[in-house]
């Protein structure tokens, strides 16, 4: 447990420079794979945002940088972008850390919480850097609600 703890902080200390406090039931690190998992009830929360699930996978490239995070079953979330707060659900959450792309997969919904707007479908890609969306909507139709200013 000694030389867990010091790995499991640095691996946490350098996912961002907010701090990422993590809460499961248990923890695992595999240091030839370069993964962290987190596995039963997840709570990752990093200033404003927090993301809850059943398992979180952190991936890290060769310099233990991480690259990617995945958090599956059940995901809900809070995500926070220039005064901008988003709220949702899905069954799988992937951030890729190199690209700032978040992928919802499976029953993925978001809503807007300051304009109640919202997306639906069963795959919703996010380019925080571009500012762009897609959503595929799969075998149900994609639906989008948009607050009309006139």
């Amino acid at each position: 447990m000694k030389k867990i703890l010091p790995l499991f902080l640095m691996t946490v200390s350098i996912l961002c420079a907010d701090i990422l406090h993590i809460t499961s039931k248990k923890f695992y690190y595999d240091s030839k794979k370069l993964i962290s998992v987190f596995t039963g009830d997840v709570n990752a929360t990093k200033g404003k945002d927090n993301i809850l699930a059943q398992n979180m996978t952190i991936y890290f490239n060769k310099d233990k940088k991480p690259i990617k995070y995945m958090a599956e079953g059940k995901v809900r979330f809070i995500l926070n972008d220039e005064n901008v707060t988003y709220k949702g659900h899905c069954d799988k959450l992937i951030y890729n850390f190199l690209t700032t792309d978040v992928y919802l997969i499976g029953n993925a919904y978001v809503r807007k919480i300051q304009t109640n707007e919202s997306l639906s479908g069963d795959e919703i890609k996010i380019n925080k850097k571009n500012k762009t969306i897609e959503v595929n909507g799969g075998k149900k139709p994609v639906n989008i609600i948009i607050k009309v200013n006139e």
